[in-house]
């Protein structure tokens, strides 16, 4: 990957983890904002990212009605959507009112709602919400869920996962993420097994399956063949599956995001390499033996592949999602372990 074409430095204050969670980039035509979630203070960070300086934080009191947040979507200071751990959406303001509340569990529509800033961005449309429901790889269950009235918490379950995904057994570290980029009046699936992104129109039916290998194949094998019963679920592997799920875990790919750039109409493909090929039990080794390489494949619009670009090894913070779109290009958070009081992204140019 050729030399970064920015450098942004945020200087963070002692409360908080250099690892930004879940950075949110925000450009108005003229200032660009960096947004994170300090999980730990259950805050919202507004930093100015040109500037590197905090320049504001709104606070949600753990002991109120938020409790612990887990993730947000910010429109605009009057439009700030927050989900906690107990399923709890809410529509507030930069002053931290609460405007509507509305609980998002429901007995008929399993799964675990969320929202991610670039992962699984909340939807608005028209009179409705749509937020992604993390994650249940049963089949039949519900990858997106639809918020038709607030008042009433009706909630309806739309765009089923595929059946090829719930054929197996994906559900540990990176295969766990899932993710979706919205672009016009279409939907862009992002599997982390699969070397094909699926394509949904406005209402979530499939249309269909891009393949986007890039550089050379990018083949995977199942995971674990199994059923996937909430009976099934239950059952402890024997120690052949967690053979079987360790040696795939480290010989196949991850496909860890896709991301639009509306400013330049491309996309970028994240890309985790194998680990190698041999077997350990990656539930017994430690996280540093399981680190990957990772590429970033670009597309134009029409997905076009265009080429495909290494990520210096053990540099960025890839695996924490540390990175986010930018006007200029593709921004990836440094690892930065020796001054953890500076958050330092570099953005590149493909």
């Amino acid at each position: 990957m050729s030399n970064p074409i920015i450098t942004y430095e945020l200087y963070i204050d002692s409360l908080s983890s250099y690892k930004m969670l879940y950075p949110q980039y925000v450009f108005d035509g003229t200032t660009e904002k960096l947004l994170t979630l300090n999980y730990s203070l259950n805050r919202l960070d507004f930093y100015n990212l040109e500037e590197g300086y905090l320049e504001n934080s709104i606070y949600y009191d753990p002991n109120l009605d938020y409790r612990k947040i887990s993730g947000y979507s910010f429109f605009n200071e009057d439009s700030i959507f927050l989900i906690n751990e107990f399923n709890e959406l809410f529509l507030t303001n930069s002053e931290g009112e609460i405007r509507i509340k509305t609980n998002l569990k429901s007995a008929d529509v399993p799964g675990k709602p969320h929202i991610v800033p670039g992962h699984l961005d909340l939807v608005v449309s028209g009179n409705h919400l749509e937020i992604a429901n993390y994650f249940i790889a049963q089949k039949g269950s519900s990858s997106i869920i639809r918020i038709q009235n607030w008042n009433d918490e009706t909630i309806e379950p739309i765009c089923p996962i595929e059946d090829e995904y719930v054929e197996g057994f994906h559900g540990i570290f990176e295969y766990l993420y899932w993710s979706y980029q919205q672009v016009g009046q279409c939907y862009y699936v992002n599997w982390p097994t699969s070397n094909s992104v699926y394509k949904y129109d406005r209402n979530w039916k499939f249309e269909k399956k891009i393949n986007l290998e890039g550089k050379g194949q990018k083949k995977n094998r199942m995971i674990l063949k199994k059923g996937l019963s909430q009976d099934d679920l239950k059952q402890k592997p024997s120690i052949s599956e967690m053979m079987d799920i360790s040696s795939n875990y480290t010989s196949n790919f991850v496909f860890v995001n896709l991301l639009y750039n509306p400013y330049k109409e491309e996309f970028y493909r994240i890309v985790g390499y194998p680990i190698f090929n041999g077997v350990i039990d990656i539930f017994q080794t430690g996280l540093e033996n399981l680190k990957r390489n990772y590429s970033v494949m670009v597309f134009d619009k029409a997905f076009k592949f265009k080429d495909e670009y290494a990520i210096p090894y053990d540099q960025y913070l890839i695996k924490y999602g540390a990175y986010f779109v930018t006007k200029d290009g593709l921004a990836i958070q440094r690892e930065n372990a020796d001054h953890d009081d500076i958050a330092v992204f570099e953005v590149y140019q493909f």
